[in-house]
């Protein structure tokens, strides 16, 4: 019996543990404040997709920014709109480090004499 009450307690000590990388949500009068917490003792990169309905700014582009070790970084102010319901939903993904891609965005010149053929 107390072999069981151990283990009981003890998975129930686990599950009440919070996620080491957590969204933030801070409510003032006129604004809400999303931060993202990193309570680990590593830098990570976080992705953040916020999809509002009534709010003032659309916040529809995804944000990704790193997260120093034990730290909270701003990531998005929401606006409500007045005499409008306002609530939100979002996707954050965390990863180890941030990967970088390499977009060749050079413009290609061409001559005014060059002809093109299809």
């Amino acid at each position: 019996m107390l072999l069981f009450l151990f283990i009981f307690l003890s998975n129930v000590s686990i599950l009440a543990q919070d996620h080491p990388i957590r969204l933030v949500e801070e409510k003032l009068k006129k604004r809400t404040i999303l931060y993202v917490q990193n309570d680990t003792d590593h830098e990570k990169s976080v992705f953040l997709k916020v999809n509002p309905t009534g709010y003032r700014r659309s916040a529809q582009r995804p944000i990704i920014k790193k997260i120093p070790a034990n730290s909270k970084v701003q990531m998005l102010i929401l606006i409500p709109l007045t005499d409008v319901e306002s609530h939100y939903t979002y996707n954050l993904v965390i990863n180890d480090q941030l990967e970088t891609i390499d977009v060749d965005r050079g413009k290609k010149t061409i001559k005014k004499d060059t002809v093109l053929h299809k």
